[in-house]
């Protein structure tokens, strides 16, 4: 588990990558065709909160990518996010939840509104994003995949987690 931590709950790596001194990110040329999905993930991160907002609140942004073979992202442009005031409150608000509740509610930020079955995912949906940026991929394989939520060292430290 190289540059990662475990807790009881969860295990989290970094996702953003620093560089070392004097040393330039590298890309390389790649046809989208000839890369296998592997995957889909979700990644949250803090967001900017509404203007003119004098209540104590946070914004988090969730933005769902297929991970190809290569492990590059491709994102998906089928953003979510929630926003959460505290009402009443002054100084010293804690946002603090567990790893799994917090996780649990970006999946049914994720799912699709359909009132007959909540929990239903919309893989069809991402597979059609996916097909718009180039990638070969239907919903039946996205279903069988893994599918991940990762969370940037900023909403870790957020929800004191």
């Amino acid at each position: 588990m190289s540059g990662g931590e475990t807790t009881d709950d969860f295990r989290f790596i970094p996702i953003h990558k620093t560089p070392r001194p004097g040393e330039r990110e590298k890309s390389q040329p790649f046809n989208l065709r000839d890369l296998e999905v592997v995957g889909t993930l979700a990644i949250c991160d803090v967001d900017e909160p509404p203007k003119g907002n004098t209540l104590p609140s946070i914004s988090v942004k969730i933005t769902q990518y297929i991970r190809l073979i290569d492990d590059s992202l491709i994102r998906l442009d089928m953003d979510r996010g929630f926003t959460a005031f505290r009402y009443g409150a002054s100084e010293g608000v804690s946002w603090a939840r567990t790893a799994s509740g917090l996780v649990a509610e970006i999946l049914d930020l994720v799912r699709t509104d359909n009132e007959d079955d909540p929990d239903l995912h919309p893989w069809e949906e991402l597979a059609e994003a996916a097909q718009k940026r180039g990638i070969s991929v239907n919903g039946a394989v996205l279903r069988e995949l893994p599918y991940q939520v990762l969370l940037t060292a900023e909403v870790i430290a957020l929800f004191e987690l």
